[in-house]
């Protein structure tokens, strides 16, 4: 009878572990999902425009967030026209990324 009651007891327990971790497994899941929704949020928000600007002499081309580099340019901002130079210094919002690439190719040798 001892026997019995001890096999129920581990019984039992082998039971609360695996409900345990069955509860671990469903909550980290969950977690993991908001942190990849989030992550796509935040990556959503940094395609929404781009910026255009002056860096080191050179023509860059930024995320939304206006600190993240999308691409560095070998485009020297010397050989760009005076007014385009002066755009750039403050920055030029582009909302479109084949807007980027248009004007990239424009001034692009």
């Amino acid at each position: 009878m001892h026997k019995k009651k001890s096999i129920g007891i581990l019984l039992f327990f082998i039971f609360l572990i695996l409900v345990f971790v069955f509860i671990y497994r469903i909550s980290y899941y969950i977690a993991l999902t908001e942190v990849e929704e989030e992550r796509k949020e935040y990556v959503q928000s940094l395609n929404d425009h781009y910026w255009i600007k002056e860096d080191d002499g050179y023509v860059v081309v930024y995320y939304a967030d206006e600190e993240t580099v999308f691409d560095y340019t070998s485009i020297p901002i010397k050989s760009l026209p005076i007014s385009v130079q002066m755009e750039l210094d403050e920055g030029k919002r582009v909302d479109r990324l084949n807007q980027v690439y248009g004007f990239l190719e424009n001034y692009s040798s």
